[in-house]
C-alpha cells in the first residue's frame, strides 16, 4: 500500500476547486507532495459536478474536467459492474449506517486498491477505517 496514494472524495474536489472553501490550501497542497497520485470514480466526478450546479458555481464543471483528463496524477477510476457489486456488499454490510450508495462504491475503490487516505471532509469514510485529510469545517 503506497501512502502517497490519496482518494479524492466530492468534498475534496470542491476544496481543491473552490478558492472559498477552508480546505482549499490543503488541496492545492496536496497534489504538490512529491510522488503523490490522486484517485477519485466516476461516481465522485458526477457529484461534483451536480454539487457545483447546486452551489452555483456551474462554470467551475469545464475547469474540473479539464484538470481531471490533463492531471497526470489524477486517477479516474470507473465503477463497472465489479466496483458497484463490491459496493452493494459494503451498503449490506454497513445497512445500519446512513451510507450513500456513493459512498460505498468509493469504500470499494480504496479497499481493492489498497487505498487508506481520502482528501473528504465526510466523517462515514473513518467510520469504515480510512484516514480524513481534511477538516470539517462545520
Amino acid at each position: 500500500m503506497d501512502e502517497r496514494i490519496v482518494f479524492l472524495d466530492t468534498s475534496g474536489i470542491f476544496a481543491w476547486i473552490n478558492q472559498r472553501d477552508p480546505n482549499h490550501q490543503t488541496m492545492l497542497a496536496l497534489p504538490q507532495e512529491p510522488g503523490r497520485r490522486l484517485v477519485t470514480t466516476d461516481y465522485i466526478l458526477d457529484e461534483a459536478l451536480t454539487l457545483f450546479m447546486a452551489r452555483g458555481i456551474p462554470h467551475q464543471r469545464k475547469r474540473l474536467l479539464s484538470m481531471v483528463n490533463t492531471s497526470a496524477i489524477v486517477q479516474l477510476v470507473w465503477i463497472g459492474q465489479d466496483y458497484f457489486r463490491e459496493a452493494a456488499e459494503w451498503m449490506f454490510k454497513y445497512e445500519d449506517h446512513p451510507f450513500s450508495f456513493t459512498d460505498c462504491t468509493s469504500f470499494a475503490c480504496m479497499a481493492k486498491l489498497g487505498i487508506r487516505k481520502v482528501a473528504t471532509t465526510d466523517a462515514h469514510f473513518e467510520k469504515v477505517g480510512f484516514t480524513n485529510l481534511l477538516r470539517n469545517p462545520t
